[in-house]
């Protein structure tokens, strides 16, 4: 007992011992075997394991099958994401295929995709929806972080490009430098995929355009990573005029 303290305010934790003992042994596991999730999510043992992640041919492949599909069915679209920086930059491991649509596009997509094999859903994001086949799993995107939606400027700067001998329409190298950008966070490596593409630099990017698809509330976020870049890659990386430009952005916000 604490020096002071009111003797009678003091609890006794001798009493409440043997309620804790019958609410263990004869109440919880009643309620377990009335709750099979619960029983499940509490049993020992290893984790499930996660799903491999698919070879590269096996990946391009259905990723390739998906976009004859809606070619066919006329649904616009693009490939962005990992499988895009693997045409201008890394190539680093990816799980899915990541497919760009416009608004209202994605459930034309997923019907087509369903009369051809693939397993469609939606998700609780607004922007991301899915299609798998054979273990391939392919995203939907609607829009990105930030908001970045397509237009006809993203549309009017793709470009078509072959991987591993498979034919592919490309978001173009400025815009998924841009969405790479914006999508950075801690648990995520889009700035290295971005640097990646700088390392080797991509013929006839075009900064203008870049430049155009650059927002007042982005500024802060593109001017910390063209300076990351210059500093990592030297200031050959990005002109110094785009620099000077999101800074004359900035010193106008303020």
């Amino acid at each position: 007992m604490l020096t002071g303290a009111d003797p009678s305010r003091q609890r006794d934790n001798s009493d409440s011992r043997p309620l804790f003992l019958f609410v263990k042994r004869a109440i919880l596991p009643r309620m377990f075997d009335a709750m099979p999730e619960a029983r499940r999510l509490l049993a020992s043992g290893p984790p499930a394991a996660t799903p491999p992640i698919p070879d590269d041919h096996r990946l391009l492949s259905i990723g390739h099958e998906a976009c004859e599909i809606l070619k066919a069915a006329g649904v616009p679209f693009m490939v962005g994401g990992g499988v895009a920086v693997w045409a201008y930059g890394r190539r680093r491991c990816t799980k899915d295929i990541d497919l760009f649509l416009p608004p209202k596009i994605p459930f034309v997509a997923m019907d087509a995709l369903g009369k051809h094999g693939f397993h469609t859903r939606d998700t609780d994001a607004s922007w991301l929806y899915k299609a798998f086949k054979d273990g391939v799993l392919i995203d939907l995107i609607v829009w990105t972080t930030g908001n970045v939606r397509l237009d006809a400027e993203t549309f009017a700067h793709t470009r078509d490009a072959e991987i591993d001998g498979l034919p592919f329409t490309l978001m173009g190298p400025e815009d998924v430098l841009f969405r790479k950008i914006l999508s950075h966070r801690e648990e995520r490596r889009d700035w290295y995929d971005a640097l990646s593409m700088m390392t080797r630099p991509v013929a006839n990017f075009d900064w203008t355009y870049f430049m155009s698809r650059v927002r007042p509330e982005h500024a802060r976020r593109v001017l910390s990573f063209v300076l990351y870049a210059q500093a990592d890659l030297g200031q050959q990386a990005v002109p110094d005029w785009v620099v000077t430009a999101l800074l004359k952005d900035l010193a106008v916000e303020a």
